[in-house]
């Protein structure tokens, strides 16, 4: 199952064909599954007061997809089609009504959550993003997407005339400068685009920064600060605020009790990067992420993930299924009684 979803290449804004596959594996599972008009699938069994919330969109890169030695490799293996797939097995396996969510974009825009909140979510969503197995993730980082563009006369490049790029540099030293020692706060170049020939000195360059904020920042805070050249504009692309949750609130605490029925020692995690947590947070009653395999080889040309936790985590998802919809069941009966 997990091959075949790899072996559907689907980098985000180009999903659709993992969407039919995603479709045809759901079903085959027992489940009832269609998409929407943005190509998020819905993949349930009954209603419930739970949601199995992963995306199938992948950053772009192809990779070989293999098994070796109970080692599934290839792009999505670890983010997050692994989760996804142990999310769609559990569900299958479950005693107790369910549903999941698979996302489009959320190595993107964010458009697939964006699109799900229009429809309202169930009071608990376990997100499914790698967290080392027997990780629970309770914090991510907001971030913010900007765009870092400057211009200059330009001209030829034996004169003493201004370069774009050579002030692009400038301003983001200056940046850098800005926010050092902010902890928590973080920027880095993902992008950069400039120049238009070898001998002319560019008259435009841009780049793409990736901010990241953690609890306690405000993108405002962190705008007001950054200092930058004449010349140059800074233009939001997108962002997300930093989320954090109680690790007594019902959705981390029937995952970490489900990680140590399945016999293992569960570790609160506070991540560095977003995800779709941030996203549904303000929208639920209670949302954690949790999944199997190594977040520190996502976005790498190295993912892969191990069959033995595959299998791990479709406990800890079954379990904290069952924790949740019965105790919601018992909370529902006591407030009927008044």
């Amino acid at each position: 199952m997990l091959l075949a979803l790899l072996k559907a290449y689907s980098p985000t804004g180009r999903e659709k064909n993992a969407e039919r596959v995603l479709i045809e594996v759901a079903r085959g599972l027992g489940l009832e599954a269609h998409s929407d008009g943005v190509g998020n699938v819905i993949a349930s069994k009954g209603d419930g007061c739970v949601m199995l919330l992963g995306h199938y969109d992948t950053v772009p890169g192809k990779l070989r997809v293999s098994v070796r030695k109970g080692t599934v490799s290839g792009r999505g293996a670890v983010d997050a089609k692994g989760p996804l797939a142990a999310m769609l097995v559990a569900a299958s396996l479950s005693e107790r009504p369910v549903r999941v969510a698979a996302v489009v974009g959320e190595e993107g825009d964010s458009r697939g959550v964006r699109e799900l909140l229009k429809g309202g979510l169930p009071p608990y969503v376990i997100v499914g993003e790698p967290t080392n197995t027997v990780g629970v993730a309770i914090e991510y980082r907001g971030g913010a997407k900007l765009i870092l563009r400057c211009r200059a006369s330009g001209g030829h490049s034996s004169s003493p005339g201004d370069s774009a790029i050579e002030k692009l540099i400038s301003c983001l030293e200056r940046i850098q400068g800005s926010l050092k020692g902010i902890e928590g706060v973080s920027s880095r170049v993902t992008v950069m685009r400039g120049g238009e020939y070898e001998n002319v000195l560019p008259r435009r360059a841009e780049c793409i920064l990736d901010l990241r904020f953690s609890v306690g920042h405000s993108l405002q805070e962190i705008l007001e600060r950054i200092e930058i050249e004449d010349g140059c504009d800074i233009i939001l692309k997108g962002s997300v605020d930093p989320v954090s949750v109680r690790p007594t609130d019902p959705v981390p605490r029937a995952l970490t009790r489900a990680i140590i029925t399945s016999g293992a020692k569960p570790i609160l995690l506070r991540k560095l990067g977003s995800s779709d947590m941030n996203h549904i947070s303000n929208y639920v009653r209670s949302c954690a992420a949790y999944g199997p395999g190594d977040s520190s080889l996502a976005h790498t040309d190295r993912e892969r993930i191990q069959l033995k936790d595959l299998e791990f985590s479709v406990a800890v998802y079954k379990k904290a299924i069952e924790i949740l919809s019965d105790s919601f069941s018992s909370i529902e009966a006591t407030h009927s009684n008044f």
